[in-house]
């Protein structure tokens, strides 16, 4: 049975996007997971990110998302960052998230931009993270890189993530669940643009059938800023329409993931 998931990265600001792309969701009882940028988040959008909370207490979750999103080297965090600089930012963020969501806030952590290095990842073992969102490839290339990557129990090889996908970071408690597919074929423009290729309805298709095939936790990637125009939202309604044929498909949040396929769960995930 596959299961499926729904995040939204880059939430800062309450606007159309950002509102329309989560009823797209939860119209059609699918969770949306949001990441939550700690130093760029407006009131007004803690707000309404706890109301709909409220209203719709697992179809809406809410994590972290780095901490400021300004690129330093090669993104926020990773490059050549150390480990002090980085558990200052992570810390100050989590300490931010924790006051302005309370029991709202999922110990949960993605980089902006993608990029991380093993400080990023002690940091965040060291801060309680208790699960890491990266990215899975289905590639044979890169399957062959992760299975080389998890018998030397490597991080990364030549600057490249091995994914821990449903599994535990090396040297870590932390339980790692990868995104997969993304709705964005190109990006258009500098950092901060809301313009992009997406892909359509019938390649999104396309895209997550292979998948299937390796991993039974599939995440689909949304950037709500992109998603303007009806025909754009449609899209997002179309996809899931599309995974509610694949047989035995199932839509949770991150948490039930967490708590359903994770072999320890351990006590404790919100201290």
């Amino acid at each position: 049975m596959p299961i499926f998931y729904f995040r939204n990265d880059d939430v800062n600001v309450l606007d159309e996007e950002l509102i329309n792309v989560t009823r797209r969701c939860t119209d059609e009882g699918v969770p949306i997971t949001h990441t939550v940028e700690p130093a760029n988040v407006t009131d007004e959008c803690i707000d309404w990110l706890i109301a709909e909370k409220s209203k719709n207490p697992r179809l809406v979750e809410l994590m972290q998302h780095g901490y400021d999103h300004v690129e330093r080297d090669v993104g926020e965090f990773g490059g050549n960052r150390s480990y002090e600089d980085q558990f200052a930012d992570l810390s100050t963020g989590k300490r931010i998230l924790q006051e302005k969501l309370g029991d709202a806030y999922l110990p949960c952590l993605n980089f902006p931009f993608g990029p991380y290095n093993k400080n990023s990842m002690r940091a965040a073992d060291d801060l309680g993270f208790r699960i890491i969102c990266s990215h899975y490839n289905h590639r044979l290339s890169r399957r062959i890189m992760y299975a080389v990557g998890h018998a030397l129990n490597l991080g990364q090889i030549l600057d490249k993530h091995v994914s821990y996908h449903l599994g535990t970071y090396p040297r870590t408690g932390m339980y790692c669940i990868d995104m997969a597919v993304s709705f964005i074929d190109k990006y258009i423009g500098e950092h901060g643009s809301n313009t992009c290729e997406f892909h359509s309805a019938e390649k999104m298709a396309e895209n997550i059938t292979p998948f299937l095939n390796f991993t039974p936790v599939i995440g689909v990637l949304l950037h709500h800023r992109f998603h303007h125009t009806e025909e754009s939202l449609d899209l997002i309604t179309k996809t899931i329409r599309h995974i509610k044929t694949i047989p035995g498909a199932e839509f949770l949040n991150i948490e039930e993931i967490y708590n359903r396929t994770c072999p320890d769960p351990g006590k404790g995930f919100r201290e």
